[in-house]
């Protein structure tokens, strides 16, 4: 319902989007949007704006997921089957033993309240396809950088990669601070030991993906629980 209510696939297309080779073509930017909506509609739940449930497949009972349920890396597989291995829910490759659901009221709010993509130009093809400005000299971001080097003032503490939204959130570290409560050269000090999310280097500023921030915490709130 989300991927044909925003992109306006079907879901007998997306056999044919998924099972296409990598040309850097239409097929890669359609798997590019099937997966941002995903991790779009993973937030959601992750926040506790949707609630899931999972019930065994065969029949049984219905049982309440919480959302840690759903802190994983890649989201789409979950999406794409509609199910999960209840006590592996990590493990996106073990045997699936219980379908998913979602409250349907809950979803169908914020899937309406969703803007549509609408007509993307090839500018906006181009920074789906490589969001970072990898295979490019200079990009978007590059303008906002003034001849002293100095950031415009108009990127505040979060800074959404792609003008549509279609992009991964980031933040600066004061944003980043307040979420982990910690200074800024603690967090460095752990990034150093590999016990925190790396930041990105943009337009010679440094940059946090929200969504490697958030799983952080998840990781050593559950490490905490154990």
């Amino acid at each position: 319902m989300l991927v044909f209510d925003r992109i306006g696939f079907a879901a007998y297309e997306l056999p044919e989007v998924f099972s296409a080779p990598a040309d850097q073509g239409e097929n890669d930017v359609a798997r590019e949007l099937v997966r941002l909506e995903a991790e779009l509609l993973a937030c959601e739940i992750l926040n506790g704006n949707i609630s899931t449930y999972a019930r065994p497949i065969g029949g049984g009972d219905i049982i309440v997921l919480k959302p840690n349920v759903w802190e994983i890396d890649e989201p789409l597989n979950r999406f794409a089957f509609a199910s999960l291995n209840l006590e592996h829910w990590m493990d996106v490759n073990a045997e699936c033993t219980h379908r998913i659901f979602a409250n349907e009221e809950q979803f169908k709010n914020w899937a309406g309240s969703l803007p549509p993509y609408g007509y993307l130009d090839d500018d906006q093809v181009n920074r789906i396809l490589d969001p970072f400005g990898r295979d490019q000299k200079s990009g978007v971001l590059g303008a906002s950088i003034d001849q002293r080097g100095d950031r415009n003032s108009m990127l505040d503490q979060t800074l959404p990669i792609d003008l549509l939204g279609v992009g991964p959130k980031l933040l600066k570290l004061p944003a980043v601070e307040d979420m982990v409560s910690l200074s800024g050269s603690s967090i460095y000090s752990k990034i150093n030991d590999k016990m925190f999310p790396e930041q990105l280097k943009i337009g010679g500023g440094s940059f946090w993906v929200q969504s490697e921030i958030v799983q952080w915490i998840m990781e050593n709130a559950n490490k905490r629980q154990a």
